[in-house]
């Protein structure tokens, strides 16, 4: 993101000739402090930018100065537009962006990726929460969210966002949790509702801690054999590793893998619906259909 900010920068520069830090912070969305760290980020890459203070001064580069884009080769042009249309879904103000690079880098037909992070159905919704947000996280605003945690318990929180990542098909949001009184980590999913505050903090995230620790070890695991009748064999494709699968002559697909052994097998083979059947072990199928007699009993009219 900084890299796309650090571009903008130079493109408003050599647009607009003078551009006063508020107006950039404004446009960019960031905070004065950061257009200044972004400016002597330029002027240390051989850029030469310059402030002049004063009612009348601002930022601008010296007149003589044109942007040589030949310094990036033809791939390394390529990377950065793929890396900003990737970007377009966090943030669709980069679009002018794509457009002016695309131009200057003469290149036709750029956008040959979208990466669109939001829902089906929920682009809106969605879009709105990203910006909300990208607004608590830059400009350190609290925000106060409904959450309803997996083992279903809904709470009120607020908190204190540092940072969003997007890790193995869903978002989560990391933040400072005021409630439990340390950093915590929330799927964008389940949050419920969410509220900018208008108390902000000073606290500084520049050290955050990993996310990526082990899963917990599960005591038993069990082998299951399953089969996707032809028609439901693009689900095995969504859900599984190739080497998990064997295709059969009829187009159906055979899954060997590896499941917790206790009630949670039954509700994830179910959430495949009538496209698939369990074929070994046959202890399975037998608590399966003990697990859908109990499960009728819910739905018995």
């Amino acid at each position: 993101m900084k890299t796309d900010r650090l571009f903008q920068i130079l493109y408003l520069l050599l647009d607009k000739k003078r551009i006063s830090a508020p107006e950039l912070a404004e446009t960019l969305e960031v905070s004065p402090r950061t257009i200044y760290r972004d400016i002597d980020t330029l002027s240390a890459s051989g850029i030469p930018v310059y402030s002049v203070p004063g009612k009348n001064g601002g930022i601008s580069l010296l007149p003589e100065y044109k942007f040589d884009k030949s310094f990036l080769s033809d791939r390394e042009q390529n990377e950065i537009l793929f890396a900003l249309q990737s970007f377009q879904a966090a943030n669709p103000n980069i679009h002018p962006l794509l457009a002016k690079l695309g131009n200057s880098f003469q290149k036709t037909g750029q956008s040959w990726i979208e990466v669109d992070f939001s829902r089906w159905g929920y682009r809106q919704f969605d879009s709105r929460t990203f910006h909300l947000m990208k607004q608590g996280i830059l400009e350190k605003q609290l925000m106060e969210i409904e959450y309803c945690s997996s083992f279903g318990k809904h709470t009120t929180r607020r908190i204190k966002p540092a940072r969003l990542i997007f890790k193995s098909k869903n978002w989560y949001l990391q933040a400072y949790c005021l409630y439990a009184e340390g950093f915590r980590v929330f799927k964008l999913n389940r949050i419920r509702s969410l509220t900018l505050l208008p108390e902000h903090f000073t606290d500084c995230f520049d050290s955050l801690p990993v996310i990526d620790t082990p899963a917990p070890e599960v005591p038993d695991m069990l082998c299951v054999k399953l089969r996707f009748f032809p028609d439901y064999a693009f689900r095995a494709y969504d859900e599984f590793s190739p080497e998990d699968m064997e295709l059969q002559p009829d187009g159906s697909v055979i899954v060997s893998v590896m499941l917790p052994h206790d009630d949670w097998i039954y509700g994830y083979i179910l959430g495949f619906g009538t496209g698939i059947e369990i074929l070994e072990p046959f202890s399975v199928k037998q608590n399966m259909e003990k697990y859908l007699n109990k499960l009728q009993k819910h739905f018995k009219t």
